[in-house]
């Protein structure tokens, strides 16, 4: 009987040291369904089996502190005339612990889309030429982000919902920073945590 409740004890104190909250480095595989929240209400079985509905690519966290974390999630696709897009979208969040292994984030950044057609040899960002890198940094949009992750020892999963800004820097005014709710995007992570 004693070697049961040692045995039962020894694992109850295991789990709470593999359960933790976010590390400071993770990174792993991330994939985005393209349709937004509208389109999404009338996709059908099919929507969501089809395999070009959905964009791949890679998440990168950092964790400096306990609240804070820096989040570079970025999908890449391939199109006619040999083109590649890439898109990237920074964001600085906030990270509010609800446990000891699951936080919820919300923080803000921007939307940057890289794109290169094998055509002309020649790489764009948000449609324009990267030796104007002012401007097409201007063409960017602001990104509002929120998270919900589940943190174990060495992997986290998490949901995240991007909301667009409907207009871009360069065109300013108010509609920066009004959220465009019905281009809400979804995306799922598994990630890797290092330290």
């Amino acid at each position: 009987m004693k070697r049961k409740l040692l045995a039962a004890l020894i694992v109850l104190a295991i789990i709470p040291a593999t359960l933790s909250a976010a590390p400071f480095f993770q990174v792993g595989p991330l994939v985005s369904y393209n349709k937004t929240v509208t389109e999404m209400q009338e996709s059908t079985g099919e929507d969501w089996g089809n395999i070009n509905n959905f964009s791949f690519g890679a998440d990168i966290r950092i964790n400096p502190l306990k609240y804070l974390s820096i989040d570079i999630p970025a999908t890449i696709g391939f199109g006619n005339e040999k083109s590649v897009s890439i898109a990237v979208i920074p964001t600085v969040n906030v990270n509010i612990p609800i446990t000891g292994f699951f936080d919820l984030a919300i923080g803000a950044g921007m939307q940057m889309d890289f794109q290169y057609v094998g055509t002309k040899h020649d790489w764009t960002m948000n449609g324009l030429p990267m030796d104007n890198a002012g401007d097409a940094f201007a063409q960017s949009k602001l990104v509002y982000r929120a998270g919900a992750t589940f943190n174990l020892s060495f992997l986290s999963i998490g949901l995240n919902v991007l909301l667009p800004g409907k207009a871009s820097f360069s065109q300013g005014g108010w509609d920066v920073m009004n959220p465009m709710w019905e281009s809400t995007r979804v995306s799922a992570v598994a990630l890797f945590n290092f330290g």
